[in-house]
């Protein structure tokens, strides 16, 4: 078993549980895809080498580390290099074609293009704070310091309420999943630390472990890139999705599930305060394996004054509970992102 990427844009400088990427015992047959619209392998850059300038070190993971920067002397962005070691160059030049393919795509960090042959990855700088700097787990600039207080996650979101805050990152986060999904993009890391504060909203990173049904990159259904906490329990991207990922072949294998069991997780550790702690979700995804993911099995299992901590999904009828238990379900149980975007939590 390798360990996938832990590095992020932006990310923050301590260690965090890393994402795993495992292989199945035999690899099926290869798959024809459409051809990559990013230029071809060796591609020049977008960006003139240059044009951009390296500043200090923000950020560091097992296949790239991540610095400050300017692009021609006046804008500030974020870089990103792959490392020498374990392959590090080769997962940021497949990263990099993936956010080629997803331009346009108003969910993510603002990818402004590629410097040299593959030298850098470069963003805009839109800040350091991460979802999981609001939880209290610290962003790059370590600023929000709340962890379980309602009144500090809410500002750091924005809102008047921590309800608010609640729905406002459900709300935000599945759309920004639901649109990298129409590109027939699978983000296979969904969690807090991949979650951006931006003025504009909510924003995903880290397309490292991203797997591009249309083109077949990073796609191989011998292969998985999941985070243990967060990733669903299949594990498994699923499908022959040659041809360009095209509806049939995406409507009858439904790749876009793995995604949304993240997204439950996530939703369920901002609305329930004692789940915000550092590694507060570790405990919970054992005990909802012990429940054969059956969100209504483990929460009766609870004691009574465990309840109480699910207040915030328990309004309005229960609509956020109902979210949750039909996004942290088993793949054949589980409601897709859309469905889940229709949602009165997310209103």
């Amino acid at each position: 078993m390798r360990v996938a990427s832990t590095s992020r844009v932006p990310t923050t400088p301590r260690a965090r549980a890393p994402r795993r990427s495992t292989r199945r015992a035999s690899p099926p047959p290869p798959r024809a895809f459409a051809e990559s619209d990013d230029g071809g392998r060796d591609f020049a850059g977008d960006i003139a080498l240059a044009d951009v300038r390296r500043g200090e070190k923000i950020g560091a993971g097992s296949f790239g580390d991540v610095f400050a920067g300017t692009l021609r002397g006046r804008t500030a962005v974020v870089l990103k290099e792959g490392s020498a070691f374990r392959g590090g160059a080769r997962f940021v030049e497949a990263e990099g074609r993936i956010w080629r393919r997803a331009r346009g795509w108003r969910g993510g960090a603002t990818f402004l293009g590629v410097a040299g042959a593959n030298a850098y990855l470069v963003f805009e700088d839109e800040g350091r704070d991460t979802l999981e700097g609001a939880l209290g787990g610290g962003g790059l600039g370590g600023v929000f310091g709340g962890g379980r207080d309602g009144a500090a996650f809410a500002e750091a979101l924005g809102c008047a309420t921590e309800a608010q805050a609640c729905k406002k990152v459900s709300r935000e986060l599945l759309k920004c999943v639901k649109g990298l999904h129409d590109k027939k993009i699978i983000h296979r890391d969904v969690k807090p630390n991949n979650v951006l504060l931006t003025k504009n909203g909510l924003r995903l990173i880290d397309l490292g472990g991203a797997a591009d049904l249309k083109t077949g990159q990073n796609y191989d259904e011998a292969e998985t890139v999941f985070d243990p906490v967060y990733g669903p329990p299949e594990r498994y991207l699923t499908g022959k999705f040659g041809g360009g990922g095209g509806a049939g072949e995406w409507n009858k294998n439904k790749p876009d599930l793995f995604d949304a069991f993240s997204v439950g997780m996530v939703i369920l550790q901002v609305s329930v305060p004692a789940f915000r702690k550092k590694n507060g979700m570790k405990g919970v995804r054992g005990e909802l394996k012990t429940w054969a993911y059956d969100c209504e099995a483990w929460r009766a299992s609870l004691p009574e004054r465990r309840q109480s901590d699910f207040a915030i999904l328990d309004e309005n009828d229960g609509a956020g509970w109902k979210l949750v238990c039909g996004l942290v379900a088993n793949r054949s149980q589980r409601i897709s992102v859309s469905k889940a975007l229709s949602s009165s939590f997310c209103r």
